[in-house]
């Protein structure tokens, strides 16, 4: 149960390791319509264009220090590290052996020591292998293939991705929470993608097949040396989609399949002027609360006892619908800002935040509850989608501040059921071509029965040094 509610400190709450690409992909999907280069299916185009080898290398060391932690009103079920170093060896590469072929590879192996853990346990190192596949583009124009392990990254907003569907489980250690690091940075799927793209749209279709049963959500990070196909792949997915440029709105539709799982979504944006960028994303199909597919996961992976302490709410499984409307405006051509709105109909209500409060709280409830109620958030945050039904997200990025080489970067996630807030503030500094020093802090703010001040660690920093090769 350790590994579980740890899952929700690094991917909700603190940031439990700390690692990070090369600078210059934060400055990746601050923007929608840089975003929506990955959802019009621009990267095959993109990679064949590319030089015939080129690579990316580089280490870094980051350490991590979070603040005491304190009694809560539902009792934290796992012991809480105070320090942690990491050290990690980064590899991307793409290789052009043929004018129409594309190899890609992008592998993460990281060291970590930190209190409570001896030097050289089964956790000290752990590999997390994000991409490996081929590209390939055929005699007929604009058709283009992959196959292997692929990072497909959908959707138009920042904070949350309704029509991301590959997203869940995928998540690697960052030094950032922010979402568009994560987006970046993440596991990749085993899949099969047929791609075209013409004058004036793209379309797409992506088989994933099932290769393993689901994880146990307990094992927490992508870790050690297994690739984690069962994260990954542990049913059979579809997914189609199909974008256009009309009225400047570049409307995408999608439609994913899964058993049990299966979605339609939309995503547009459209330029507002010169400075402003509006855009929306929804995502709607047959689903259940958030708190009955966590626990109903939690006794199909064997986490939960077949008998759980708490029955899922008698929610019927109905349509659900998820939404992200917001805007980008960048101001005098140097800081962009991004205000979005957040709709998840499964997330939780005020009434289901106080049932969470009052039964953990309550003086005769057992340390296996207490596990429980925190596996529904350790659930929420391995499926990448918010616990809490209304939330706001606000984000600055300052790619040049005050000097060429600094660039600052903060954003809010802010709960519009109780005011509660996770922040985050970073600073990076270009000391020359090949370092990169950078600082982050974050923060959750709130009273202890609101979702984020009931974190027994508020505070959390890192200091990251990166060597590039």
């Amino acid at each position: 149960m350790r590994w579980c509610v740890a899952a929700v400190l690094s991917a909700l709450a603190t940031i439990r390791v700390g690692s990070a690409a090369a600078q210059g992909d934060e400055d990746l999907d601050l923007i929608p319509s840089e975003v929506l280069e990955d959802s019009t299916d621009g990267q095959a185009v993109e990679e064949l264009a590319q030089p015939p080898l080129s690579s990316r290398l580089f280490l870094e060391d980051a350490f991590s220090l979070w603040s005491p932690s304190t009694s809560v009103p539902v009792a934290y079920p796992a012991e809480l590290v105070s320090w942690q170093n990491r050290l990690s060896l980064d590899v991307n590469l793409r290789w052009k052996p043929w004018k129409t072929l594309v190899i890609n590879f992008s592998d993460r192996l990281s060291a970590f020591a930190e209190q409570g853990n001896p030097i050289l346990s089964s956790d000290t190192f752990r590999n997390a292998l994000r991409e490996g596949y081929v590209a390939w583009q055929p005699p007929a124009d604009h058709t283009y293939f992959e196959a292997g392990r692929v990072n497909i990254r959908k959707g138009v907003g920042l904070g949350f991705n309704p029509t991301d569907f590959f997203k869940t489980r995928t998540l690697v250690g960052q030094a950032s929470l922010d979402p568009s690091v994560l987006r970046q940075n993440r596991l990749g799927t085993l899949l099969l993608r047929w791609q075209a793209i013409w004058s004036g749209g793209s379309a797409s279709i992506a088989f994933a097949p099932k290769v393993a049963d689901s994880p146990d959500l307990s094992n927490g990070e992508p870790g050690r040396f297994d690739p984690r196909f069962d994260a990954t792949n542990d049913a059979f997915r579809l997914l189609c989609s199909i974008g256009f440029d009309v009225w400047d709105l570049n409307p995408e539709i999608l439609a994913y399949f899964e058993l049990g799982r299966s979605k339609l979504g939309l995503n547009l944006s459209r330029p507002v002027g010169d400075a402003v960028i509006a855009y929306a994303e929804w995502a709607g199909g047959p689903q259940s609360h958030l708190i009955t597919r966590a626990i109903e996961y939690g006794q199909e992976t064997g986490t939960l006892p077949p008998v759980a302490p708490i029955d899922p709410p008698n929610l019927s499984r109905k349509f659900r619908s998820d939404l992200v409307t917001g805007f980008s405006w960048t101001v005098a051509t140097a800081v962009t800002l991004n205000i979005e709105y957040h709709y998840h109909q499964a997330g939780f209500s005020r009434a289901n935040w106080r049932s969470w409060f009052d039964v953990g709280g309550a003086p005769e409830a057992s340390p296996f509850l207490a596990a429980e109620l925190w596996y529904l958030r350790a659930y929420a945050s391995d499926q990448q989608e918010p616990i809490s039904r209304h939330q706001l997200f606000l984000r600055a990025a300052w790619p040049r501040a005050f000097v060429t080489d600094l660039e600052l970067t903060g954003f809010a996630f802010v709960s519009l059921l109780d005011g509660s807030v996770l922040s985050q503030v970073s600073a990076s500094y270009y000391l020359s071509s090949v370092w990169t020093a950078s600082a982050y802090a974050s923060a959750n703010l709130g009273d202890d029965r609101s979702e984020r001040g009931s974190f027994p660690q508020r505070l959390n920093s890192i200091l990251q040094l990166t060597r590039y090769f």
